[in-house]
């Protein structure tokens, strides 16, 4: 009895298209996490900014206590018991601008 065998030889029309398939379907998995990780992403990115603005708020808040702590509204009294003045136009040194380099005085 003898039996009729096709040939066995492989197709390169048939390899191209498996590795074709392949491909297509690597890079839909490829999409799909990438899109899972950018939604990660911004879902984080979302969380860290209200975490960010709750630290300023509590920060806020210690400054605030530390001032109360402190005086605050003695600093005033501080500086003219030292002497102090505000000046609301201070006027600073100026530097001859002939030699800004060179005088040093």
């Amino acid at each position: 009895m003898t039996f009729i065998q096709p040939t066995k030889h492989i197709n390169i029309l048939n390899a191209v298209i498996a590795l074709l398939v392949v491909v297509l379907l690597g890079g839909t998995f490829w999409l799909v996490i990438a899109y899972n990780k950018t939604v990660d992403l911004s879902q984080d990115i979302v969380s860290l900014k209200a975490k960010l603005q709750s630290v300023g708020a509590q920060n806020t808040a210690l400054n605030n206590q530390a001032l109360a702590t402190l005086g605050g509204a003695d600093f005033t009294s501080l500086a003219a018991a030292d002497g102090l003045v505000a000046d609301k136009n201070p006027q600073y040194f100026t530097i001859d601008q002939q030699w800004p380099i060179a005088s040093q005085q």
